[in-house]
């Protein structure tokens, strides 16, 4: 088990060297599911996607476990395509400040909590319901959200272990829906 992260991690890090767009699977049963983009940063458990939607359109990023991952494709037509259409629509991810000698998945923790953003955080377990919101309080084991609706409401309050957090999306087309309804 140990070997093929390593090998994934490898992988990864020459998609990310050679600026390729990647689909990643992470699901063995449902392939119709996969992130799409261009890798921003690896860290020893996590990476970070800029995501991109099928119709070439900035997604904001993914904070994804290296482990979930099945199986990784490139160059194919359609990672061409996306390529193509993300460059035809002059789309660009705003550039995120990471710290070094901090992980990756603690630097979009700090990131987000700095900034505000809306996070959408998938539980190992549990991808099915993610949790919506902004992050407002960080320790070494937990993570505090104030939950938001889809309506942007607000919706009291999750406390998440960090071991337990798989995906963290942020700045992406269901975040920004919920920013905006909030708005009043």
């Amino acid at each position: 088990m140990m070997e093929e992260g390593v090998n994934m991690i490898k992988e990864l890090i020459k998609i990310k060297e050679n600026n390729n767009i990647v689909s990643i699977f992470c699901d063995e049963d449902d392939t119709s599911m996969f992130l799409e983009g261009y890798i921003y940063e690896i860290g020893r458990q996590d990476f970070l996607i800029k995501h991109i939607t099928p119709h070439g359109l900035a997604d904001g990023y993914i904070l994804k476990k290296i482990d979930s991952v099945m199986h990784l494709e490139i160059s194919g037509q359609y990672e061409k395509k996306i390529e193509k259409l993300y460059s035809k629509k002059n789309q660009r991810h705003i550039d995120l400040k990471l710290q070094d000698k901090v992980s990756l998945k603690n630097n979009i923790f700090q990131i987000c909590m700095n900034n505000k953003y809306i996070v959408s955080i998938e539980m190992i377990q549990d991808d099915e319901c993610p949790i919506k919101g902004v992050i407002n309080k960080i320790d070494d084991n937990k993570v505090i959200v104030s939950k938001l609706t889809e309506y942007g409401e607000d919706d009291g309050e999750a406390i998440l272990k960090k071991e337990n957090i798989d995906t963290i999306s942020f700045l992406g087309v269901d975040e920004e829906d919920i920013q905006l309804l909030k708005r009043k």
